[in-house]
């Protein structure tokens, strides 16, 4: 409770805050309740930025960065203003275009720590958003602001950093709510923060570019209220995680992930059309170039479900290695001569999971298969035939090369007590079944069925040993 009550509290102080701006707005305050207010707003989340980084102490850099961001706003909001009040640039520019550069290093920062790995999947979802939301960007922000005229080159340039800016922090933040890490309360305001700083940006750009000033008043009640969320962030306990890895490799493909992709996909034509009914020029290059970059992503995308799905289909997840499927393939298309199969069972293993848990039991299975593949060829194929039971096809193989290589395995197994809980540990044996080609049977395809009469036989002499044929 005790960590969680200067949360509330803040919570508390930004509501009062937030709703106080919106007040004002509505009710048409003088500039300098606004000015005040506004202030109030990064003060807050400024304060709450250094407070939290003192009371969790997390061990990045990031929400120092954050606070930077926060500090850049304010000297930002001193100084006489710039490109944003359709004056030449200025130094408030630069401290604006600093927050944007700092929140995007913040999030690079951030992606980098939760996904150590290669997070494929996701990299290529936040792609196809990043690539549609650049056409928009383009069509109907940059390019005008670029193509404009009666400013100097250096003033549409500084302007048009602005929403390329804006965009970076899009892709970026569509990055963070689709990769697979654990999504917290400090995520959400993150994300929050990143929509209440893209979002009046917009609104601001577009009413400039259309000489309309009615949203002004709802992009500034915006602008004012992202400084407390960044606050929101930092003082939630959740900070502490919000960099942590990510324990799942592959982002699952729910509706919402598959509705986001879809309506990405769909922005580009959509896009022509709205240009076409507006009788505004099509841009017909760009969009097509847009759709084939947005076809490619999809159809790299299909292929790492269609490798994902292969994997799942010739991988056991729990030891690693391959499936009953992938086996019984392997040894269909190994040939009829000089093959042998291995199968063995761990002996009593029921017994195992009745008195130590099913967590001991697969503790024992995943050591198994890791001493076991310690003992084969690289060309040799170990799969998980059942539940406790394996099964190992060696091609190009000789009957007293097969005999030496059960035997290897049955010693590699029982060669030291397997850990089941934090102070327990039990020695595991098997009992081995091997069957050879051409030797015990001409037919590959009958090796497993003599193997695992062999095994049997193996279990019935009193178990832990090896059986081979007559």
């Amino acid at each position: 409770m005790r960590s969680t009550s200067p949360w509330i509290r803040y919570l508390t102080a930004a509501v009062t805050i937030s709703f106080a701006c919106v007040i004002a707005t509505v009710l048409g305050a003088p500039e300098g309740v606004l000015t005040g207010i506004s202030a109030a707003s990064i003060a807050a989340g400024l304060v709450a930025a250094l407070w939290g980084i003192r009371l969790y102490r997390p061990a990045t850099a990031w929400p120092w960065m954050m606070a930077g961001c926060l500090l850049l706003a304010v000297v930002g909001s001193l100084l006489p203003p710039g490109v944003l009040a359709n004056k030449a640039p200025s130094a408030a520019d630069a401290c604006f275009l600093g927050v944007s550069t700092g929140g995007a290093l913040t999030l690079l920062l951030i992606l980098r720590r939760r996904n150590p790995g290669r997070d494929l999947a996701g990299l290529i979802d936040a792609a196809v958003i990043a690539v549609s939301a650049g056409l928009l960007w383009w069509i109907y922000l940059i390019d005008p602001i670029v193509g404009g005229s009666g400013v100097s080159l250096t003033t549409r340039l500084v302007a048009a950093a602005y929403p390329l800016g804006d965009l970076l922090l899009a892709a970026l933040g569509a990055r963070l709510l689709l990769d697979t890490g654990h999504k917290s309360v400090a995520v959400y305001s993150l994300t929050g923060y990143l929509a209440l700083t893209v979002v009046p940006d917009t609104i601001s750009t577009l009413g400039t570019l259309s000489g309309s000033t009615t949203a002004h008043g709802l992009a500034a009640t915006l602008w004012v209220i992202s400084p407390l969320v960044v606050g929101l962030c930092c003082m939630h306990p959740s900070m502490r995680e919000l960099d942590a890895p990510s324990a799942v490799p592959t982002p699952d493909m729910g509706t919402f992930r598959l509705t986001a992709l879809a309506l990405s996909s769909l922005l580009a034509p959509a896009t022509l059309l709205v240009q076409y009914l507006r009788g505004a020029p099509l841009h017909v290059p760009l969009i097509c170039a847009t759709c084939g970059v947005l076809f490619l992503l999809v159809i790299g995308r299909l292929a790492g479900l269609v490798g994902d799905m292969r994997r799942m289909a010739t991988t056991d997840g729990l030891t690693g290695l391959r499936t009953r499927r992938y086996f019984q393939d392997a040894l269909a298309h190994a040939g009829h001569r000089d093959h042998a199969v291995i199968l063995f069972d761990i002996d009593h293993f029921k017994r195992v999971n009745d008195t130590y848990g099913h967590d001991a039991g697969d503790r024992v299975l995943r050591e198994v298969a890791a001493r076991v593949s310690g003992t084969v060829r690289q060309q040799d194929v170990i799969s998980r035939y059942g539940g406790e039971e394996f099964a190992v096809l060696l091609p190009h193989t000789s009957p007293p090369e097969a005999h030496v290589a059960a035997a290897r395995i049955h010693a590699a197994v029982r060669a030291t007590p397997i850990p089941v809980t934090a102070t327990e540990s039990i020695t595991v044996t098997v009992s081995v079944g091997v069957a050879c080609t051409p030797t015990d049977v001409t037919d590959s395809a009958r090796l497993p069925l003599l193997a695992d009469k062999l095994l049997y036989q193996a279990k019935e002499a009193g178990r832990d040993q090896v059986a081979i044929a007559a």
